[in-house]
């Protein structure tokens, strides 16, 4: 139970636990579902990463350490175009869509891709 419905579900998690029975709270059950939601996406998202060749890999880390695609190509001493073609297939592969999508996949996934 959450405090901030402690009286309402208080009534009502005595009256499902008296003869024996379980009791989750609405808000809490919304918060758990939500929370599976998310953890399954997730899963789903780190086995996109197995689409990215090792080279994709290592840009999109790049990329979660906020590195532009100069500073990048630099670092792999490669051409800036060769770094923005990455970009996009990275994008197409993970199905991702945005200017800050990259980043932000980047950063909520920098430890399977370590």
């Amino acid at each position: 139970m959450l405090k901030d419905s402690a009286m309402a579900d208080l009534i009502n998690a005595v009256k499902a636990v008296s003869p024996g029975q379980n009791f989750i709270s609405p808000q809490l059950s919304t918060f758990l579902i939500e929370r599976n939601r998310k953890s399954n996406l997730l899963t789903e998202n780190t086995s996109d990463i197995n689409k990215l060749s090792p080279t994709e890999k290592r840009i999109l880390l790049l990329i979660g350490e906020y590195k532009t695609s100069k500073d990048i190509a630099t670092e792999l001493s490669i051409s800036i175009r060769t770094v923005e073609h990455h970009r996009a297939s990275i994008a197409t592969k993970l199905d991702l869509k945005g200017s800050h999508a990259l980043l932000k996949f980047a950063l909520d996934h920098k430890n399977e891709l370590n």
